[in-house]
């Protein structure tokens, strides 16, 4: 089974994308800062974060990105931004995200980028 780590600070996009992901078949692990995306990306084998970019903590999903490219160890985990600022695409792909999808979103668009970033990795 297909672990994904979903790191939003609003419960009820956790919910809405662990209910969406769970009925494909995905096991989902949730946070709610991009610190804790990080730490997490670390210690689980993950095949795809889902990320917002404005959390609370210590920095944003745009740095958790380039934490996570600049450690080997998580550097090839894809992560597609799921936010809802319509004004950073271009600096989330620039910083590694393989697809940005803004909110409210739909669950289909995020099951067809899920499965291709699966497939890049």
């Amino acid at each position: 089974m297909k672990n994904i780590l979903i790191a939003d600070d609003r419960p009820e996009i956790r919910t809405l994308v662990r209910i969406t992901l769970s009925s494909d078949g995905y096991q989902v692990t949730e946070c709610q800062s991009a610190p804790e995306a990080v730490a997490l990306a670390r210690q689980t084998p993950l095949s795809c974060i889902i990320m917002d970019i404005d959390m609370p903590g210590e920095y944003d999903g745009l740095t958790a990105i380039q934490k996570l490219h600049a450690d080997p160890a998580t550097a090839d985990i894809p992560v597609i931004m799921l936010t809802g600022s319509k004004k950073l695409q271009d600096k989330s792909l620039q910083a590694g995200a393989v697809a940005y999808l803004t909110k409210p979103f739909s669950p289909i668009d995020l099951l067809k980028n899920i499965q291709q970033a699966a497939q890049r990795s």
